[in-house]
């Protein structure tokens, strides 16, 4: 959300980033819908996320941890919001970028 204050937006620097962002995601939709998904030069750049599940916060958005080059650490991770879950490819689409999908969190019974 952007504010108004005045004549001029709070965050003009940050309504350009969000701009940017919306126009990769309309392009990365339009090519899902035509049938193709991410490239292997995309799944290869994207940090895999293990532990993972979804929530509504209040779009929904992907948490997990981030495998990290460094073995046994992992980032905590909220993500931007979710657009496309392909969780039978492994793969994630966020407002922000793609993600690989490690295993999902294990819900206790």
């Amino acid at each position: 959300m952007f504010e108004l204050e005045g004549n001029e937006f709070t965050d003009a620097d940050q309504m350009l980033l969000t701009a940017d962002r919306l126009e990769r995601l309309a392009a990365n939709l339009r090519a899902i819908h035509a049938g193709a998904g991410p490239t292997e030069d995309d799944l290869t750049n994207a940090p895999v996320i293990e532990n993972w599940a979804t929530e509504f916060v209040p779009a929904k958005a992907l948490f997990g941890r981030v495998a990290s080059n460094l073995p046994e650490k992992y980032l905590g991770f909220c993500s931007t919001d979710l657009w496309v879950l392909a969780e039978p490819r492994s793969w994630v689409l966020t407002l922000e970028r793609w993600y690989r999908l490690g295993q999902p969190e294990k819900l206790q019974e």
